[in-house]
């Protein structure tokens, strides 16, 4: 990713905000599959079912850049996890666990900034159970 100069008194608190994000995202993808998986997360059987689905999501959006090897190594050892019946601990290093929480935290708040119509009453609670999926899988992975 090539470097650019960027004029700080141009950009509005909610810009700088998301390149904030966007480049302790790109910090934390650099670091993935380098350091041993110490932390141990459990998870149940919901969340299991829940996790493998998001993973599916992420690996989607990660299939466009082949250049993140590790990235995908790593989403395909979750989903792993995820989908064996026998197995309810994921192992995790520090930078994976930060990855997997910032993914799932910026997907609880695009879900919370969606506006919905008066009539689009279904969509609108069928988010709303999604956004609560989402915040109990974060709860699970910063234990």
């Amino acid at each position: 990713m090539k470097a650019q100069k960027v004029n700080p008194n141009n950009m509005n608190p909610m810009q700088m905000n998301a390149m904030s994000s966007m480049m302790g995202m790109m910090n934390s993808i650099q670091k993935i599959g380098k350091g041993k998986r110490k932390y141990s997360v459990s998870l149940d059987k919901g969340t299991k079912k829940f996790l493998s689905k998001f993973i599916e999501e992420i690996k989607k959006q990660f299939s466009v850049n082949s250049g993140m090897q590790n990235v995908g190594q790593f989403l395909d050892y979750v989903k792993s996890i995820a989908d064996s019946k026998d197995r309810t601990e994921l192992k995790l290093s520090y930078e994976e666990q930060e990855f997997l929480t910032r993914m799932v935290a910026d997907a609880v708040k695009g879900m919370e900034t969606v506006q919905f119509k008066w009539y689009q009453l279904i969509k609108k609670s069928m988010t709303k159970v999604m956004i609560k999926q989402y915040r109990e899988l974060l709860i699970q992975l910063k234990k």
